[in-house]
């Protein structure tokens, strides 16, 4: 009978720690995809000084960041890369911020529902308790271009 509660109490806060510690993990996987990705803009894209094909590396950089949560929980990993006329390229439905930009500013953006799609299978009633289904994990970066691109944008 002891061992029975004891398990039980035990389980709960095993499963909370490890559920809390892979949110953690994945909100800092999105984070670290958007600044790659936006570090990857940055960088010069040999032959062309277009900003297409700046963020689509940018963009794949990002998928590539975060690519870890698409294979662990079958969820897409949402991403936009976006400049201040709208959306370069995006991937999964990722959408801009909608926040204004200058004319030589980039943005990716990068979300995760981690709600609709958890690394860990739910117990029942904690799964709202620890995330609810209407939770997403975003992270966003932005750069400055500067006058790199001359006329490519």
């Amino acid at each position: 009978m002891e061992f029975a509660l004891v398990f039980v109490v035990f389980f709960l806060v095993f499963y909370g720690i490890l559920t809390y510690s892979l949110v953690v993990a994945a909100q800092h996987s999105v984070t670290l995809a958007a600044q790659d990705g936006a570090r990857k803009i940055l960088q010069w894209q040999p032959g062309t000084a277009s900003l297409a094909a700046r963020a689509e590396a940018g963009r794949e950089s990002a998928l590539s960041q975060a690519a870890w949560i698409s294979a662990m929980s079958a969820g897409p990993v949402q991403v936009a890369v976006c400049g201040s006329a709208g959306a370069l390229t995006s991937a999964a439905g990722g959408a801009c911020s909608g926040l204004p930009l200058a004319q030589d500013q980039v943005e990716v953006n990068v979300s995760y529902a981690y709600g609709a799609h958890p690394l860990l299978p739910s117990v029942p009633f904690l799964d709202t308790a620890l995330m609810p289904a209407s939770s997403v994990l975003s992270a966003r970066a932005t750069v400055h271009l500067g006058d790199a691109l001359g006329g490519g944008i």
